[in-house]
């Protein structure tokens, strides 16, 4: 991909993160709602777990933009999953934050926020947290149901995060 590609869509991620650190689902509907030109509405964990993904993809490990979406899913979601859902959209949710944690690895929020007193999120601890969990919750034929998506999405996303440690894809390893 083009460097300036990878560029204007960092800057787009930038403009849609809202002053708590949440990605908005749409910056020309907060320019519309008189957002003036900063990103203006509720910033949606879903999409804010999806920008730490992107943003480590695009080589964004320890920038300010990355610690300010950590920050707000850590307030905003549990890190863990499977043992009971937090809204609409976790399979979603879960896919990329599960990504950004597994990037993050045992020691990255300790590089990231050096003063912070063991709050921080770990891949240790959300794999022991989660993937127990999700195994308990898989059907005999080893799919997963629930929420408005369907089995076949929710099994696929369960899948991925169930095999990140094996970093088959290039965007999954470290």
């Amino acid at each position: 991909m083009p460097a300036e590609a990878i560029k204007n869509a960092l800057k787009y991620l930038s403009d849609s993160t809202n002053s708590r650190g949440g990605v908005i689902y749409s910056l020309a509907m907060s320019h519309n709602m008189g957002g003036g030109g900063g990103a203006g509405g509720e910033g949606r964990p879903a999409l804010t777990a999806a920008a730490i993904a992107c943003g480590f993809s695009a080589g964004e490990h320890d920038s300010p933009l990355v610690k300010k979406w950590f920050r707000f899913c850590q307030e905003n979601l549990r890190a863990s999953y499977g043992d009971g859902r937090t809204g609409h959209h976790d399979e979603y949710t879960y896919y990329y934050f599960a990504q950004a944690i597994y990037q993050l690895g045992d020691d990255g929020w300790g590089k990231l926020f050096p003063d912070a007193k063991g709050e921080g999120l770990s891949w240790s601890a959300f794999r022991k947290a989660s993937f127990d969990s999700l195994v308990r919750s898989q059907a005999t034929d080893g799919s997963w149901s629930g929420g408005h998506v369907g089995p076949v999405f929710i099994t696929a996303v369960h899948l991925s995060i169930l095999q990140l440690d094996k970093a088959a894809l290039p965007i999954y390893q470290r």
